[in-house]
């Protein structure tokens, strides 16, 4: 495709600058939880729309914290795509990173020559960049788009994309001019292997308490000396014992009833899929490699000491879980302080396939709680959303398996049930794929970076050699997703 060839050109006389972009984004601090930096992103973000020709940009006034950046493009073509993005970011403790995480140094990295450090890195404000860069390539090199755009991205993905339902309630009208929704986001892994993001697992994230004064015993209103626990009962002994009732001893399986009554997953369809692929793509238990996993999470095993990648996959993508992300209470700063803390907080993200049900989910914690003895004990939603089936033989999806057999990029494709990017599963497809839009979604592109959430977050900006073939850089990343939209427009 002539066309196609002048934008690759493009991107490979301007990537530099293109470069650069990405580490002014990246300079930006996002912090959702915080709100550090937060609207000034998004008001970069809103600027470099207009100066790419977006004829209305807003931000959009949100439910609850950051505003949603949206935009229209008219390319006058006969196809329109929803570009789905997130510009918050996860907070950072800069003392465990080897580079201040607002820096976006550019560094070496073995195995790659180059790779840009900072939040934000792969998840996902420099794959947003990427396709700006990309977008203005096309306009430079070939004149106008192969597709109308819609942008829409938001800056509370990481606060569990709280504002969204609304948003899309109040644009519905405008949204449904689309014909699909495009996430442009990195999909090769250390190996080279290209992964396609289809559907989403749901997310349910709650907050538990043990307070004294609730539950009419031990401190009531501020810990007391260590010694008196005595004569007096503790709320944190309290809170520990319950939180055993939830899981079993190993921590693995969800003890609460019913908790495992709606799941429907994994299909046959689906088992099929994973054993034998799609098209031109590798099945996902020839190539799933969980020893890549492990160096990349610094873990040993997994639980129940799986070893096979069927089992470890059939965990991963269509099991639940009930997990602890943190507590505390009491005196936890240096040295000693004997102390009988009057509360504890406990919070739980928790991961749950079709067609299980986040209310649902939630009535059988509190009413586990109250057969148990912990009426006292105050359970809170902070954030979730559903999960999301998607058809993976969808224009989209097939657009990018187009792009990744162009550039001869091995891949394969996960039940879409799930968004395989083992790290970060979750994603508000459903509000895209669910009613009352119900676009066909897809998210992917070349490219590979790592660490999200963790310290030394990075993008991979000058690729190599891998086991299943070259991976490739923030060029690759870019001519893939101009790609992207020339094949949708096609189909």
């Amino acid at each position: 495709m002539e066309e196609l060839e002048r934008v690759y050109r493009h991107i490979d006389e301007h990537l530099d600058e293109h470069i650069e972009r990405v580490r002014r984004l990246i300079q930006q601090p996002s912090v959702s939880q915080t709100g550090e930096g937060v609207i000034e992103c998004a008001e970069m973000l809103k600027d470099w729309l207009l100066n790419l020709g977006c004829s209305h940009v807003e931000l959009a006034e949100p439910e609850y914290f950051w505003p949603i950046i949206y935009g229209e493009y008219n390319a006058g073509a006969e196809k329109t795509l929803i570009i789905y993005g997130m510009y918050d970011v996860q907070p950072v403790e800069p003392e465990l990173w080897d580079y201040p995480p607002f820096e976006a140094r550019v560094v070496e990295r073995p195995p790659f020559k180059r790779v840009l450090i900072g939040r934000g890195a792969i998840n996902t404000k420099g794959p947003m960049a990427a396709f700006l860069n990309a977008f203005e390539s096309i306009q430079q090199a070939a004149g106008e788009l192969p597709v109308n755009l819609i942008f829409v991205f938001e800056g509370e993905e990481e606060r569990g994309s709280v504002s969204m339902p609304k948003f899309i309630r109040d644009y519905e009208q405008r949204l449904k001019r689309a014909d699909g929704v495009y996430f442009p986001i990195c999909s090769q892994d250390r190996n080279g292997l290209a992964r396609p993001s289809l559907g989403s697992e749901g997310i349910l994230y709650i907050e538990l308490e043990t307070n004294g004064s609730l539950w009419g015993r031990g401190p009531t209103q501020f810990g007391v000396h260590g010694g008196l626990k005595r004569i007096l009962d503790s709320p944190a002994w309290r809170h520990i014992k319950m939180l055993s009732t939830l899981v079993s001893d190993d921590g693995n399986k969800v003890e609460i009833e019913g908790w495992y009554d709606d799941i429907v997953v994994p299909t046959e369809e689906d088992l099929r899929l994973l054993r034998e692929g799609y098209r031109k793509s590798t099945p996902a238990v020839e190539v799933f490699d969980p020893e890549i996993l492990k160096e990349m999470l610094k873990v040993k095993c997994f639980k129940y000491d799986l070893e096979k990648p069927e089992d470890i996959l059939r965990e991963m993508l269509f099991s639940t879980s009930f997990n602890l992300d943190g507590i505390w209470g009491g005196w936890t700063g240096p040295g000693t302080k004997t102390l009988l803390p009057h509360k504890v907080v406990s919070k739980h993200n928790i991961r749950f396939v079709p067609k299980q049900d986040i209310d649902d989910l939630f009535r059988k914690i509190r009413a586990h709680l109250d057969k148990h003895g912990y009426k006292d004990v105050a359970l809170r939603k902070l954030a979730g959303y559903p999960w999301a089936l998607v058809d993976y033989k969808n224009p989209v999806a097939e657009s990018l398996y187009d792009v990744f057999e162009e550039f001869g990029v091995k891949y394969t494709i996960y039940p879409p049930v799930a968004n395989p990017t083992l790290t970060s599963p979750a994603w508000p497809a459903y509000v895209f794929a669910g009613e009352p839009l119900k676009l066909p979604i897809a998210g992917g592109a070349l490219g590979h970076g790592g660490l999200a959430h963790s310290p030394n977050e990075y993008i991979v900006i000058e690729g190599c050699e891998a086991k299943y073939g070259y991976i490739y850089g923030l060029d690759g990343v870019e001519k893939s997703m101009a790609s992207v939209l020339y094949h949708f427009a096609q189909r």
